[in-house]
């Protein structure tokens, strides 16, 4: 009787695990198939963390009339959106006006170092080289630009609508919800962007200032992507640093100038991402470095770019979901690092 039993559970736990391999096949599929609509809807889902609090900061502590919360909060992410679409297109629009000049500082570079091979016994095909680099299609490599910054309004103008049925179509936006899972939820997803928008914004200003202060063309556009970058978890800052450096290449070729600038943009990704930014974020989202990573290269395989810029509060999301349910409660425990009792 009792191994009858034994293997009863055994088999009703096999039947879970394939049930729950199989749901989770199944859904990664729907994943991907509705990425055009669920990308833009769980963007807007974070954000409403955010302003949905900035909303019941100003009814709460402000005593402003509910509309008119909600009329600020919408009016402050439009024009936030609104500035980020104008100075992208104006940094991208100056770039590709200059573009000839940069052609020039990138031959004169290159001539630069090809001379120095040379004189050390390193000949390479300098007609061949320069004559490539003549014929680069600079003003190629933004044709599609128009095209992408469509795309980019599309998905974001649908972004705000849903933000704003949220705000509006909910009655008690401004309110506390019942359900201490959703409690739990909102609370670390909005501490964590909390704390990611305002570590990520301050390293954006002191890389834009860098950048200005040396004179480096586009320095608006890569402060922006310095702040979007950050989102990603581990890789972001490094794509950050790195992303300027062909535009200082362009500018100042291998000199100082080029060293000193990436040496104070590394200096301040390492100094506010693993130093100031762990202080603030406590115990953050309780997930393992590993997990982070994983979740990392799963979501971006589903959802892309914007994959990766939500993996971290997507997975905690799944976490605290998964810990409270008595089945999946172990699953939630490797997801953090400890091992299930």
């Amino acid at each position: 009787m009792e191994k009858a039993e034994k293997t009863s559970r055994y088999y009703q736990r096999m039947t879970v695990i394939c049930l729950t391999i199989i749901a989770a096949g199944v859904i990664t599929a729907g994943l991907i198939y509705t990425r055009a609509l669920m990308i833009p809807l769980v963007i807007a889902i974070f954000a409403y963390t955010i302003l949905g609090q900035g909303a019941a900061l100003l009814h709460r502590r402000f005593n402003f009339p509910s509309w008119l919360a909600l009329t600020l909060t919408i009016l402050f992410f439009v024009s936030c959106f609104t500035g980020i679409i104008y100075f992208t297109v104006n940094s991208v629009g100056n770039f590709i006006r200059e573009a000839e000049m940069y052609r020039e500082n990138l031959l004169g570079s290159v001539s630069d170092i090809l001379t120095k091979l040379a004189e050390r016994g390193i000949d390479l095909d300098r007609a061949s080289i320069m004559a490539y680099l003549k014929d680069l299609p600079l003003f190629a490599w933004f044709k599609n630009f128009g095209g992408q910054l469509f795309s980019l309004f599309s998905n974001s103008t649908l972004i705000i609508l849903f933000i704003i049925f949220l705000l509006l179509g909910e009655k008690k936006a401004l309110k506390t919800p019942a359900n201490k899972t959703v409690q739990e939820m909102l609370a670390n997803v909005s501490k964590y962007l909390s704390v990611k928008v305002s570590t990520s914004l301050v390293t954006a200003l002191i890389v834009w200032f860098i950048l200005v202060l040396f004179k480096v063309k586009m320095a608006v556009l890569f402060g922006l992507l310095t702040f979007l970058l950050n989102f990603i978890p581990s890789v972001g800052s490094i794509i950050a640093v790195l992303l300027p450096a062909p535009v200082l290449f362009l500018q100042y070729g291998a000199g100082t100038n080029f060293f000193v600038v990436l040496g104070l943009m590394t200096a301040t990704q390492f100094t506010i991402g693993n130093l100031i930014e762990p202080r603030m974020m406590g115990d953050g989202m309780d997930l393992h470095p590993v997990v982070v990573i994983a979740s990392l290269i799963f979501w971006s395989l589903v959802w892309g770019v914007p994959g990766a810029f939500l993996s971290v509060p997507i997975t905690a999301s799944i976490k605290i979901v998964l810990s409270k349910i008595k089945h999946t409660r172990p699953a939630a425990e490797l997801l953090a690092g400890r091992l299930p009792q």
